[in-house]
């Protein structure tokens, strides 16, 4: 008859052996999956030359939206004078700065029947954005000629500035030709005195 102390020690033995290769398979694996750490070329200093540099540049002024007073006195009227620089324009948009302290908007109205205007009243600028209607197919090039008439009720006499303003926060002015290519005006302020 067999001992059954020898058959409890080989059984031992056979578990700690069986473990001793598992675990052994275990760092194998654990070791021979591990990418392997490459050489570095030691760090080095490089000197970019002035003639390789990008430099970002504010977008070419073609165009110009100015500000013309008509009229000041209970109401400041000023007209819109758009110049597209020989562009077909579908749309575009105009910021104008103004003080909400010293004046109220009042209204914004399109002077072109093409286009219709949707005025935006906001902390510290008037944001008109103005589309071509579907129904006008003709050309809409600007020269120089008024566009819109905004007006403007004074809440006290004195000295304002009125202004277009190239950029507010991520609005800016800009026509939109029927190719849909932004086109950045120049833009201008005028100075206006409410006795």
């Amino acid at each position: 008859m067999e001992n059954p102390q020898t058959n409890n020690k080989i059984f031992v033995y056979l578990l700690v052996g069986f473990f001793a290769v598992f675990i052994g398979t275990g760092i194998f694996l654990l070791v021979s999956n591990r990418p392997s750490i490459k050489q570095e070329a030691p760090a080095t200093t490089s000197t970019i030359q002035q003639g390789q540099m990008v430099v970002p540049t504010a977008a070419p002024k073609r165009g110009e939206m100015k500000l013309v007073l008509e009229k000041s006195g209970e109401q400041v009227l000023l007209n819109l004078l758009a110049d597209s620089d020989k562009e077909n324009v579908t749309a575009f948009d105009v910021l104008v700065g103004y003080n909400p302290l010293s004046v109220d908007f009042v209204s914004a109205v399109s002077l072109d029947p093409a286009f219709q205007v949707y005025s935006f009243t906001k902390s510290n600028h008037l944001t008109l954005t103005v589309v071509k209607t579907s129904q006008d197919s003709t050309e809409s090039v600007f020269a120089g000629k008024p566009v819109i008439k905004l007006t403007f009720k004074p809440k006290k006499s004195g000295d304002f500035t009125f202004g277009v303003l190239s950029t507010s926060d991520k609005e800016t002015s800009k026509f939109v030709n029927e190719k849909t290519e932004v086109i950045y005006p120049k833009v201008s302020e005028v100075s206006v005195t409410v006795k």
